[in-house]
């Protein structure tokens, strides 16, 4: 890694420093004291600190300090007059005030090498979180420019298929200019996330960028301001929106990426993201093609558990949307998938949910519960684990968990393309709270949702029906013979097994009132 501050370079690999004229002789001391400063630019560094690293904490005298400070000021053809490098704050410390460039060496590779003895191959999608700038905070304040996009880094490393560059490496590229081209080349990042926070009175602003690095393009940008009544609840909610978008934002731009090369060319994680693209759409066509890349994923990387994840989920999507005639082998893959994925990858919240969610399939939501509560305390961020969650809370009976659940995930992820299945869920929630009103009002916005599925449009029909509203009803039920012809109150019942019987009969008679057949 090279450091560049106008006109020298500081290359960290060789330890080195060169100007104009060529190598510059440097004892070790000042080459480290140096080093320390231009790593931590923008920051004051006291003298404690520079005891610390340069010295290894061992008593010395300020003199000592002084000496190796002038020496790196020598080097630099600065002096304490001029202090165009190193600046000192009376009182605190110095500061290295020139601007700084991080680039490659080209002496390591910014990537795992493959294709060697015992190489492990990481094609994951690779994120830079850098430290927030800073304005007009309050000194109480100051921490959050570091704070916030710390704790990013450490929820994000819990999305198991996305590759986290740790903060020590990252907050190395501190400064008002994100360079996108040196965070590819040193760190091997192909996002970046930078922000930038300030203070107005009583209201904090945050404002969040998501840059490709391969392209230089903007992904995703947001902007969040809230008071400061409880910087701790403001801090939370902050870091979990963010979460939330990049655990959508990334897959989609991932998924853009490997539209762009023919499948025979694509790696693991172009298949998986491609992938993910098609499985939302919930038809069986789509659903077919994802099965498929995801296939392709577990053969290339046989230890890739998301991908294991994704093809149960598929699996299961044959068995509850009636995809294959087999249900019992769609079942039984399902199950397998999960478990696969699971004893790859027990910390991974995807094969948590794909465990509890085949618990649906064989009518045991109750035992699934257990799998989607590890799957949210896993990664609290996890929208589609808290939908997951509670879509088994409805069919147990658990009204209130049930929307508190979807009110989570919609919050977390509120372009979800699992929005229309939300909603469906808390529709079924108020049925059985036996509030039709507000049943019907979900059911219909469920169902206008162009990514629908038939059991959406088979629950709008029940639902308006019961809710006095027969041309709405007729209307959805026109809908649903159009999408599929074949839909019955038997594919209902095994999608929805609710444990309460009194409510499967309210269902299954509304159903036959709109001449769906058994």
């Amino acid at each position: 890694m090279i450091l560049e501050f106008s006109p020298f370079e500081l290359n960290i690999d060789r330890a080195e420093l060169t100007g104009p004229a060529g190598l510059i002789a440097l004892e070790p001391k000042a080459l480290a004291l140096l080093r320390l400063l231009v790593e931590n630019h923008e920051r004051v560094l006291s003298r404690d600190e520079m005891i610390a690293t340069v010295w290894s904490g061992r008593f010395i005298s300020d003199a000592a300090v002084a000496t190796v400070l002038k020496l790196v000021r020598k080097a630099l053809g600065d002096d304490g007059a001029t202090q165009s490098y190193i600046r000192t704050v009376r009182g605190l410390g110095h500061r290295f005030v020139a601007p700084v460039r991080i680039r490659s060496s080209g002496a390591v590779a910014a990537t795992t090498p493959t294709g060697e003895p015992g190489a492990i191959r990481d094609d994951r999608p690779t994120i830079a979180v850098l430290p927030f700038s800073q304005m007009g905070l309050a000194y109480a304040f100051a921490i959050l420019g570091d704070g916030i996009p710390a704790e990013i880094i450490s929820s994000l490393a819990r999305l198991r298929w996305l590759r986290v560059i740790a903060r020590e490496s990252s907050f190395r590229f501190r400064g008002p200019e994100v360079d996108l081209g040196g965070l590819k080349a040193v760190l091997g990042a192909g996002f970046c996330l930078s922000g930038r926070v300030e203070q107005f009175g009583k209201r904090l602003s945050v404002s969040v960028d998501l840059a490709d690095t391969r392209s230089g393009s903007l992904v995703w940008s947001e902007h969040f301001e809230r008071p400061l009544d409880d910087i701790h609840a403001v801090r939370a909610e902050i870091v979990s929106a963010v979460i939330a978008a990049l655990d959508l934002q990334i897959p989609l731009a991932e998924a853009a990426l490997a539209r762009q090369k023919p499948i025979e060319h694509l790696d693991a994680w172009g298949a998986y993201h491609l992938g993910l693209a098609h499985v939302y759409r919930f038809n069986a066509h789509d659903n077919a093609i994802a099965a498929g890349l995801f296939k392709r994923a577990t053969e290339l990387d046989p230890g890739f558990a998301s991908a294991f994840a994704a093809r149960s989920f598929t699996s299961q999507q044959n068995a509850a949307m009636a995809y294959t005639p087999d249900r019992a082998a769609a079942i039984n893959a399902a199950r397998a998938e999960a478990e696969r994925s699971y004893e790859l990858d027990p910390l991974d919240p995807a094969a948590n949910m794909a465990m509890g969610r085949y618990q649906m399939l064989i009518e045991r939501p109750e035992d699934g519960v257990i799998w989607l509560d590890r799957a949210v305390d896993l990664s609290p961020c996890f929208a589609k684990g808290h939908y997951a969650r509670a879509f088994l809370h409805v069919l147990c009976g658990q009204t209130a968990e049930t929307r508190a659940g979807i009110n989570v995930s919609m919050g977390l992820s509120p372009l979800d393309p699992m929005l229309s299945p939300m909603r469906m869920i808390r529709a079924l929630s108020f049925v059985a709270d036996g509030d039709y009103p507000a049943a019907a009002e979900q059911a219909v916005q469920a169902a206008r949702t162009a990514s629908t599925h038939y059991l959406g449009l088979l629950c709008a029909t029940a639902i308006c029906h019961l809710n006095g509203q027969p041309d709405a009803a007729r209307h959805w039920a026109a809908a649903l013979r159009e999408r599929r012809p074949d839909a019955s109150i038997g594919d209902f019942r095994k999608a929805l097994p609710f444990a309460n019987a009194d409510l499967r009969r309210t269902f299954q008679n509304a159903l036959r009132a709109m001449g769906i057949p058994d």
